[in-house]
């Protein structure tokens, strides 16, 4: 193998590292979304006085606490990209967005 092949090859596996970590960071994002989406759901059914989304409630509030921690520090240790910041401030503005419901 050439030398600026052996360059190829690295620069193209370091690429793939860096990708899987963003890749990882993008499917926790996925999963916050869909997750803020049933808090919120359960939320506005509790204040209605739905007594399943009452007791759903503080679980569900004590989960979305933990996955904010997750991304507090994934941000905090630069894991996450411009673009998944810009995503995870869009999705906390659905939990502001409900609050004012």
């Amino acid at each position: 193998m050439r030398a600026n092949e052996k360059v190829l090859v690295i620069e193209n596996t370091e690429l793939r590292k860096h990708n899987t970590g963003s890749d990882k960071w993008d499917r926790y994002l996925d999963d916050y979304n869909n997750y803020v989406k049933e808090y919120n759901k359960h939320y506005l059914n509790a204040l209605k006085g739905d007594e399943r989304s009452i007791s759903l409630y503080p679980y569900m509030k004590e989960k979305w606490e933990e996955l904010k921690k997750r991304l507090i520090k994934a941000y905090n240790n630069k894991r996450l990209s411009d673009r998944q910041i810009r995503r995870v401030v869009k999705i906390n503005m659905k939990i502001v967005k409900a609050c004012f419901k």
